[in-house]
């Protein structure tokens, strides 16, 4: 590769996704590293708000090119080439492109880099991480969306204490144990993990599990928590007629803090994301393994830290085991249909997935009970955020 020995600038770049808002990236400029080691720092400047207009689900993508002024090429960053800070909110930025990394070689010393984030490249954000480190008194959560993992991944305390986060689920169909197909029209995100402890206090501001003698730790999942303090016995309670949540319960809190309707998984959703597209018993295979999950035979009548077990086949963790998974709908038989929203009315509300406590024939992808929505015993949860336009 050659050396450059100048680098010249580029202008600013108007986000086109969001030309409406008047959003913009300024004062582009990169440089060189020296001695050249093949990387280029990179700065610019957003001014405006880069996802004003878009559906909350929907996030701009950043795009850094290079075009060669002598013969008119155009180069495109690589995602695995760029480090540094990629995020779309307002203020300065700096990131690193690592040319190197990508092979490129140039005739010239004449070139001119541009920044800017488009919708169109990639209009869902595969990960949404909610940002819970201001605690209980805060007034709100930022939240923000990502393409791909940070440099070390989701399976680390940051994100199952003080950060939580989501998985987008494409729209699909199932065939559920009636056997009913089942057909899911809009997408979510999903829970990587079980909320945790940690999590519970961060947003209500103290942890039900600290008398518990199954399983305590920052990284454990909460248990404890009935579908009432999850969602609220009053307006809480109204599902499927209503979508509500009483303002004092853990779900209340985290729709004002945040700005989403975040919400427990119906039975269909819950389901949907645990096969993660396989037929079988398990996410798995239709033996039980203990590399997936925590259940009777290898849990020593406790839980354990989420995570720390195989994920399912779209990287979901505990689907299987650990703790119950509470769910919206009222217990009832089985059925099938689209966006299924279960009973009108019942005694008790589904819980998935069994537990540290149940044998394998419990933890199915299929198996479902219904418990009183007050009870508080070893069931846990984990969100989602269905999509719409």
């Amino acid at each position: 590769m050659k050396e450059w020995k100048s680098l010249m600038f580029a202008a600013c770049a108007v986000v086109t996704a969001c030309a409406a808002c008047g959003a913009e990236i300024r004062d582009v400029t990169a440089k060189q590293r020296y001695p050249w080691n093949g990387k280029v720092d990179i700065t610019y400047e957003v001014v405006g708000d880069m996802s004003e207009g878009l559906p909350w689900w929907k996030c701009p993508m950043l795009e850094v090119s290079m075009a060669d002024q002598v013969d008119g090429t155009r180069y495109v960053a690589a995602t695995n080439a760029l480090t540094g800070d990629t995020g779309f909110d307002e203020g300065m930025h700096h990131l690193v492109w690592d040319l190197k990394a990508q092979g490129f070689g140039f005739k010239s010393d004449d070139v001119v880099f541009t920044v800017a984030y488009s919708e169109i490249i990639n209009p869902v954000c595969t990960y949404c991480v909610i940002d819970l480190s201001a605690g209980s008194s805060a007034a709100s959560y930022p939240v923000s969306y990502l393409a791909e993992p940070p440099s070390g991944g989701f399976n680390v305390s940051e994100y199952k204490t003080t950060k939580l986060v989501l998985k987008f689920i494409e729209a699909g169909s199932f065939k559920n144990v009636g056997p009913y197909d089942v057909t899911l029209t809009k997408p979510f995100y999903c829970g990587l993990f079980e909320v945790t402890q940690k999590q519970w206090e961060m947003v209500m501001g103290s942890n039900p599990c600290s008398s518990t003698s199954y399983g305590k730790g920052n990284s454990y999942p909460v248990h404890y928590v009935s579908y009432n303090m999850i969602r609220g016995s009053s307006a809480g309670a109204g599902w499927p007629a209503s979508s509500a949540v009483g303002s004092s319960s853990f779900l209340g809190k985290l729709r004002v803090r945040t700005g989403r309707d975040f919400d427990l998984p119906t039975e269909a959703q819950w389901e949907y994301a645990c096969r993660a597209g396989t037929t079988t018993t398990y996410s798995y295979g239709d033996s039980a393994n203990g590399s997936y999950m925590w259940y009777s035979n290898n849990s020593s009548s406790t839980s354990h830290e989420v995570g720390a077990k195989l994920p399912n086949p779209w990287g979901l963790y505990d689907m299987h085991g650990n703790v119950w998974e509470w769910c919206l709908d009222w217990y009832g038989g089985l059925s099938g249909g689209t966006d299924p929203k279960g009973s009108s009315s019942g005694s008790g509300r589904v819980i998935r997935g069994g537990s540290w406590n149940n044998g394998a024939s419990i933890c199915t992808s299929s198996n479902h009970r219904g418990v009183d929505p007050s009870y508080e015993g070893i069931n846990g949860f984990r969100l989602v955020g269905t999509l719409s336009e």
